[in-house]
């Protein structure tokens, strides 16, 4: 008889990284919280800049509190830097049973820390909720639902109340865990760059296009995207004509993708250190991005932003900081996603120009 190894796998991984029972909930007093937990152990670039706006909202509200990072990606901590609230920044293997001594390591580790507070800020992820339960914190929030249920959890909050968006969603968790009021506006992603980054962000962009002029505005278009999120050349062509004609002033640059590949017929600007290409995004007057970890890392670095989406839902993912958008494309042409540039993330004086043409 043969071995199912992949379904022997999955179930050592579930007994392997089961959540201890929670032993129900207590009121969160804020004041005894020195020490927190927040988990997401997901390797997507996106996902890590997901995290930044609880780690504000943290901030604000647990200022005293020193933050504990479970990511995934060893680039982590990198875009993590400027927080002064997160003091460490582990990571965990997309596939944690391959590498027994690391995951030995955190299972010894993570009781000992004197957490008060764990913060389960994944969506439905096994590795996210073991850490929660294993840290052994006063307090371990996370989100419930009938299906995953909210083993390890001291205070499992309804996942009606935590809406879908991947940023948003563990911020309003963690209101509700603490009682606040779920009303007030979530702060954006944010990748904190220095004032030398941004300059040299904007020293690498001028040499590429000229200085900034507020006549003539720089855009940024992205075309990398993986799977189904991915625009064909002959699209991005298209929107390139339409740009030009609809705002002829502009000076259109691609952003290369990290693996240094051109794929569009622009003069182009490869940066593949993070927090460098973060300070080229934010050099831009607008940033026009396919639904990517490198969206997530312009709308991070605060400078308008549209962002394409095709495939995946931009309730769950869109930017939405000041003058970022998420457009749904299917149904439109390359003239409309231009105008919606042109008419939403442009400077006023372009704006008004595309409006009374």
């Amino acid at each position: 008889m043969s071995v199912d190894w992949q379904a022997a796998r999955r179930a050592l991984a579930r007994r392997l990284l089961r959540a201890p029972s929670g032993k129900g909930s207590t009121p969160i007093d804020p004041a005894e919280i020195r020490r927190v937990l927040v988990a997401r152990p997901n390797h997507r670039l996106g996902n890590v800049l997901l995290l930044t706006p609880l780690l504000q909202e943290l901030e604000q509200w647990l200022p005293h509190a020193r933050v504990d990072v479970l990511a995934g990606p060893p680039f982590a901590a990198c875009l993590l830097q400027g927080y002064p609230s997160v003091a460490r920044v582990d990571t965990l293997s997309a596939r944690p049973l391959h590498h027994p001594h690391a995951l030995w390591s955190l299972w010894r580790e993570l009781p000992g820390r004197g957490y008060a507070l764990a913060l389960d800020a994944a969506e439905r992820s096994q590795s996210a909720r073991w850490a929660v339960g294993r840290s052994r914190a006063r307090w371990r929030v996370g989100i419930a639902d009938a299906d995953y249920g909210s083993g390890g959890l001291t205070h499992g909050v309804p996942n009606v109340s935590c809406g879908v968006h991947q940023a948003k969603m563990p911020v309003y968790m963690l209101r509700a865990a603490l009682g606040l009021p779920r009303d007030a506006p979530v702060a954006p992603l944010a990748v904190r760059l220095t004032d030398a980054e941004r300059v040299a962000g904007m020293a690498r962009l001028d040499e590429l296009m000229g200085p900034r002029a507020g006549d003539s505005p720089r855009i940024g278009l992205f075309a990398e995207a993986t799977g189904a999120k991915r625009y064909s050349l002959t699209f991005w062509q298209a929107l390139i004509d339409a740009l030009r004609e609809r705002v002829p002033r502009a000076r259109l640059a691609e952003i290369v993708p990290a693996h240094g590949r051109a794929l569009l017929p622009l003069p182009g600007l490869h940066t593949p250190a993070l927090r460098e290409a973060a300070a080229v995004c934010a050099a831009f007057d607008a940033v026009i991005a396919a639904d990517s970890g490198l969206m997530h890392l312009a709308a991070a670095s605060g400078v308008p932003l549209l962002g394409l989406f095709q495939a995946t839902d931009p309730a769950r993912y869109g930017p939405y900081g000041p003058h970022q958008r998420a457009l749904e494309t299917r149904g439109l042409d390359a003239d409309a996603i231009a105008a919606c540039c042109s008419l939403d993330v442009l400077t006023p004086a372009d704006a008004d120009a595309v409006a009374s043409g």
